[in-house]
């Protein structure tokens, strides 16, 4: 819509020019120029005017013109989009080059949205944000949505701890449902892709397998679309029940008929945080006392005597080293990493048809030893004008991508961070690096055997993990015009992808000590196909249009997983090397059938009104309830046109409204048994067996969600400043849950339809440009967004719904009735009326609830982001502040600091606990008849005979407190996980038009850093956004990697 917004203008700008009848003034000299955008690409069609006269021309396709004016005149430049210029006539006889900067204030007046329908902004009634394509190509991400971190009011966006292997989640507006990922849908080009995440820690640990959207080049963006709310996303059905995405990417380059781009990017990656909450004061041991010929005990404890460099300790390889300490001593573990990006784009027009082609080669050297990652793609697209009234559009994209060694996370053997982090201070990781095996090649016993804390360059050289992954998208789509009105379209989409990991132990791996195999084999095919026709036109003051279509979704996966133990041939990593093998398979089916369509009604440019119908057909439910319509309104009124209000003072008011009905489905395999053959039989008769273990229910009926939504958008002092406010409320009802019945109906869960989910919230969007002079600009936008996700109902008789937990840990993440969502629940201190925490007058410990407490909660209270740019001539200066405010965390990280000793806070009662037993030792007094003259004191009182508190005065072993209250209780390491982050800081030149010479068009360089620090955080020793999972259950934290930071330099060049 932009570029025919483009052509229209240049035509009606020569018709103007045409019809006033502009003459030759032949005693008047010329005056020539260019006209370029910031990075040097000429600006076509561009408007020429002298000022006071009705002089004027419009730039060619090369950019250039030619206009008679007198030295003096004033030349005034403009064209939509763009920031008008005037420019000043010297008469020094050289061409005029005239730099046209955007006007970010009106690019965004023409917006895509649902079903890729190019609209005015004014016309909807709901809140839609929109980020340029350019913002994302300079500072790249290795998964570009992680990119939209602090731009767009109600999305946040959170990571694993895996680094630029891992997957990304995406929530708009709190969470929906009890149950899936809650994230939205990804369209590219009017096609939904695949944004499958594998596989993912759970409780135990393991590996994030990454997701479908990272592979998304960010050079072949044009624009990306967030529509949040269920009537901007309702044409879209209840795959887009959470929101939709939608990302529009280049067409072929009309400006030229043949041209180059080359787009480079290294950057350097570094540990953005680090442990610094350690103590640096007593060693490793227990009970203040070390073996001084043996540490293979208390490598992982750090509650052994105060250091000494006097002393000496022989460690497990019978080197004696001095009892000093190691300060940062698992940093050097880590490595400093690369990543390069390098893109070469190739645009060429012949006749009517343009063709793009996009490589991109990105390389990952982690900071994480011996990981690498590899991802290159091949994107094609053309477009053509069939005839007249037929054109097309047709796609393909090619993503291969490889990784070596993902790191595991969370709980997982294999995860090197857990087993560093608790390392002692006087044991530096180096010693571990060439002791991780034996002379026959097995695994070396530094550490007395312990499975939990395994050496980590075993991990890095011995448990191997590969992964491959092969993404094809493909998209076609027709369009043909009958009527100028009417447009007819089909569109054919599909998306494939093959991925392969492979996880490898060594034979006498801890845990894994015969060996360890595993293949898992993915295939996911998903297909779309669509029918629509699009109505305009326009009567009088009215302006109207109507949208029909079909469209049918389908998704077949298949999953194989190969397990295999005892490694008889330990030379050959295959699985012919071992004797005993696991198969397993599973498929996944599923259908949707859609009918839909939409009408549009404007008045004189002021009033608009949008109504919609949906209905789907899914294949997952029963054949009752396996139809469900959904409708929705949305309206808007620009009250400073209906009333001509000053311009300068508000050219822009409006107020919008909408209403909405969405629904979605389940899981394919839910409605019958599952049977499945037995390995015995009955006689000559075979057996079989109900593999599920799930009750199947045919009444089950779709989540519905209805929303409301409210707002006005307002621009002031000639739309320097902008403000957007929303108001929204959506209850989900209906959820499918997957609840816990008897073990004596033989399964495990009953599938019914329970519950209410509200999220009720406000967005405010304030877009500034507080200075603009004639060769400095300065554009400051803030977003802020508040939302309550409350769970209204659960089941009969249900008061919470787990979501993920750490059972070993007696902790969970649960939706409980009337609280938020993702409350972390566990047990307490118990504690009196006043609050005070009751200890046990004889044990001096603090005593504990005998059921869960809420403890915190994992949703965050408000979020926003800053987004600001200075603009010097050619140099401009851009940077992304991400604010994220109110949710707790519970860092078993932290808790494993404690209970191990090596946090600075486990130093209080340490000196005085070893003196009082040097004494009880010195008076030969048992433990038990000895008091103790020194230690931790608890914080907390004693209940009295006589049912008053006195405050407590019992002194304990600081490591006999610690070690009970970690294991008892997660209150002390529940913290609150607000965070303000520099997420992006860019630095960029635009080299001068003159420089350049006639073969190169641009030259773009930038500095570029992401993550570079954050400003505030409450969490010790991790990042914020570390997560155990991108599951439903957020709140959780464990042995999590460092985040990285990385800086760099990006060049454009363009020819």
């Amino acid at each position: 819509m932009k570029k025919h917004l483009y052509l229209f203008l240049t035509l009606f700008s020569l018709f103007l020019l045409w019809g006033n009848g502009v003459q030759a003034q032949t005693q008047t000299p010329h005056v020539s120029g260019s006209v370029l955008d910031t990075e040097n690409n000429p600006i076509i069609g561009a408007s020429v005017m002298v000022k006071g006269t009705k002089e004027g021309t419009i730039s060619n396709t090369e950019g250039n013109f030619s206009i008679k004016a007198t030295p003096g005149s004033v030349l005034v430049v403009s064209y939509i989009g763009f920031a008008t210029q005037e420019v000043k006539v010297t008469g020094r006889g050289k061409p005029i080059i005239i730099t046209m900067r955007e006007d970010t204030k009106h690019l965004n007046e023409v917006v895509v949205t649902a079903l890729g329908i190019k609209r005015e902004r004014k016309a909807l009634g709901y809140s839609l944000s929109e980020i340029d394509g350019k913002e994302l190509q300079k500072a790249k991400e290795t998964n570009v949505i992680n990119s939209l971190a602090g731009k767009v009011a109600g999305l946040t966006v959170s990571q694993t701890a895996t680094g630029p292997s891992g997957s990304t989640r995406v929530i708009l507006r709190g969470s929906t449902e009890l149950t899936g990922n809650n994230q939205p849908l990804y369209v590219i080009d009017g096609v939904p892709m695949d944004n499958t995440n594998f596989d993912s820690s759970d409780q135990w640990g393991g590996y994030d397998l990454g997701d479908g959207i990272s592979s998304i080049n960010p050079d072949d963006i044009e624009n990306i679309s967030v529509l949040k709310g269920p009537a901007a996303s309702a044409l879209y059905g209840s795959r887009a029940s959470h929101g939709v995405i939608l990302i529009t990417t280049k067409r072929a380059d009309t400006k030229k008929d043949f041209s180059v781009e080359l787009n480079s990017t290294t950057t350097f990656e570094t540990q953005l945080t680090k442990w610094n909450d350690v103590q640096y004061k007593f060693g490793q041991g227990s009970d203040g006392r070390i073996t001084m010929t043996d540490d293979r005990f208390s490598s992982n404890r750090n509650w052994g005597p105060r250091l000494d460099p006097g002393l000496y300790l022989t460690y497990f390889d019978g080197v004696a080293r001095p009892y000093v300490a190691v300060k940062n001593n698992i940093d050097g573990f880590f490595r400093t990493g690369i990543n390069t990006s390098n893109s070469l784009i190739v645009n060429k027009k012949t006749g009517k048809t343009g063709l793009r082609v996009t490589y991109t080669d990105m390389r990952d050297r982690d900071l994480l030893p011996k990981t690498h990652m590899a991802r290159n793609t091949l994107n094609l697209r053309t477009n053509t004008n069939i005839t007249k009234y037929v054109d097309l559009d047709f796609k393909v994209t090619y993503t291969h991508e490889n990784v070596h060694n993902r790191p595991a996370v969370a709980d997982h053997r294999a995860n090197v961070a857990k087993n560093l982090m608790t390392l002692s201070t006087t044991f530096d990781q180096a010693w571990l690096k060439h002791n991780y095996e034996d002379a026959k090649g097995e695994y070396y016993n530094w550490n007395n055997g312990d499975v939990y804390n395994i050496n980590p360059y075993w991990v890095l050289h011995k448990m191997t993990n590969e992964s491959k992954k092969d993404n094809y998208k493909g998209s076609a789509i027709l369009r043909y015009r009958p009527l100028k009105q009417l447009t007819l379209q089909a569109t054919l989409g599909t998306d494939i992808n093959y991925f392969t990991f492979e996880e490898f132990a060594y034979p006498t791996s801890p845990g894994r000590e015969r060996g360890w195999f595993e293949r898992k084999n993915y295939q996911n095919r998903m297909h779309t196909a669509e029918l629509l026709a699009i109505y305009k036109d326009k009567y009088k003051k009215w302006d109207y249009g109507a949208t029909l279509g079909g469209n049918i979704y389908k998704v077949d996966n298949e999953t194989h997983i190969v397990t295999a133990q005892n490694m008889i041939m330990r030379s050959t990593k295959a699985l012919q090397s071992f004797t005993e093998k696991v198969n397993k398979e599973d498929t996944y089916r599923k259908q949707i059938n859609s009918l839909y369509g939409s009408v549009n009604l404007a008045y004189d440019n002021f009033a608009f009104l949008d109504m919609t119908l949906r209905g789907d057909c899914s294949s997952t439910l029963p054949v009752n309830n396996n139809v469900y319509w959904y409708p929705s309104a949305s309206g808007s009124f620009l009250f400073s046109e209906f009333f001509h209000m000053n311009k300068a003072i508000l050219p822009y008011g409006k107020v919008r409204a909408s209403w909405a009905k969405v629904g979605n489905d389940t899981n394919p395999y839910m409605l019958k048994n599952i049977y499945e053959m037995a390995p015995n039989s009955f006689g000559s008769f075979p057996m079989a067996s109900i593999s599920g273990d799930v009750i199947p229910n045919r009444d089950l009926k779709p989540t519905m969600t209805n929303s409301m939504e409210l707002g006005f958008e307002l621009k002031f002092l000639n739309n320097r400043i902008g403000i957007d406010f929303t108001y929204y409320n959506q209850h989900s009802r209906d959820q499918i849950l997957r609840m816990n019945t008897s073990y004596g109906s033989g399964y495990r869960y009953q599938l019914i339809n329970a519950g209410d989910i509200e999220n009720r919230g406000i967005e405010l969007v304030l877009n500034t440009r507080p200075i603009v002079l004639k060769d400095f600009s300065w554009d400051l936008n803030i977003n802020f967004a508040k939302n309550a996700n409350k769970v209204k109902r659960l089941a009969n008789g249900i008061d919470e719904f787990e979501l993920a937990s750490a059972r070993w840990l007696g902790v969970k993440v649960v939706a409980k009735v009337g609280e938020n969502y993702g409350c972390i629940m566990g047990k307490d201190f118990l504690r009196n009326e006043n609050g005070d925490i009751i200890i046990d007058g004889t044990t001096g410990l603090p005593k504990m609830t005998d059921d869960l407490k809420v403890l915190g909660n994992a949703t965050w209270d408000w979020t926003g982001g800053l987004t600001t740019n200075f603009r010097y001539k050619n140099i401009s200066l851009g940077a992304i502040f991400d604010v994220k405010v109110g949710a707790d965390l519970y860092s078993m990280s932290a808790r494993s600091a404690y209970s191990t000793g090596k946090h600075k806070e486990t130093l209080e009662g340490r000196e005085g606990w070893y003196r009082s037993e040097e004494k009880r030792l010195a008076a030969g007094v048992a433990p038990k008849k000895w008091k103790p003259t020194g230690g931790y004191i608890a914080k907390g009182v004693i209940k009295q005979a006589d049912g008053t508190y006195k405050p407590n005065d019992i002194y304990v072993n600081p490591q006999e407190y610690w070690s009970y209250v970690t294991t008892q209780t997660a209150r002390p390491f529940i913290y609150d996980n607000s965070y303000v982050k520099l997420r992006e800081l860019t630095l960029s030149y635009a080299f001068p038009k003159q420089m350049l010479g006639k073969v190169v068009n641009s030259l773009l360089i930038s500095f570029v850093a992401r993550n570079l620090f954050n400003i505030y955080k409450n969490v010790p020793n991790i990042d914020p956004d570390s997560n155990y999972n991108n599951g439903t259950g957020m709140g959780l934290e464990f042995g999590s990697l460092p985040s990285r930071r990385s800086f760099g330099l990006n060049v454009n060049l363009k020819f």
